[in-house]
């Protein structure tokens, strides 16, 4: 017969791998709020996903937002293209200088099919993920997150099509 403390080293065993399981999985409880796609000049660049509880309030819950690309790209284009979408956005030249270092260090090279997902979380920032499981980096400064994140679901983005798709506005 099992002794009582190895069935208790079991439950306690199965008890902890849920909790880091739910907690590394929990993004993909949210609802899936919104799709669409990118494209540039007939081009299809990517689809975009975003899962999102329903509400105004976007960054105070977390999100998540994923890009299916359709093309290879140098992870330093995707940089360079995101450095400009956040200064279009109004960011100042001086925080760009701080944020696109860490970018260029997360943003690998992608080729077709590739997904970069980036979840978000209002206590902890961001986290950027390669193909669902591969994670890229992290972003704990939480005003970066959100104006990252805004290239998609801010007002001031340059794809506003997209992002009402993305918010549910336009399905």
């Amino acid at each position: 017969m099992i002794e009582e403390r190895v069935v208790k080293k079991i439950a306690l065993f199965f008890y902890f791998f849920g909790i880091l399981l739910f907690s590394v999985n929990a993004q993909d409880d949210l609802p899936l709020r919104g799709r669409g796609d990118y494209k540039w000049l007939f081009l299809h660049i990517y689809e975009a996903r975003l899962w999102a509880h329903p509400g105004d309030d976007l960054f105070e819950k977390p999100l998540a937002l994923e890009l299916k690309y359709s093309r290879s790209f140098k992870g330093k284009d995707i940089v360079t293209q995101s450095v400009k979408e956040l200064k279009n956005a109004g960011i100042s030249d001086d925080q760009l200088k701080q944020w696109a270092p860490k970018l260029l260090e997360i943003f690998p090279d992608v080729q077709e099919g590739d997904t970069i997902k980036a979840s978000f979380n209002p206590k902890e920032g961001i986290v950027f993920f390669l193909n669902k499981d591969k994670e890229l980096g992290k972003l704990a400064d939480l005003n970066f997150s959100k104006r990252f994140l805004e290239i998609w679901l801010g007002e001031k983005t340059s794809a506003p099509d997209l992002r009402n798709k993305l918010l549910g506005k336009n399905i």
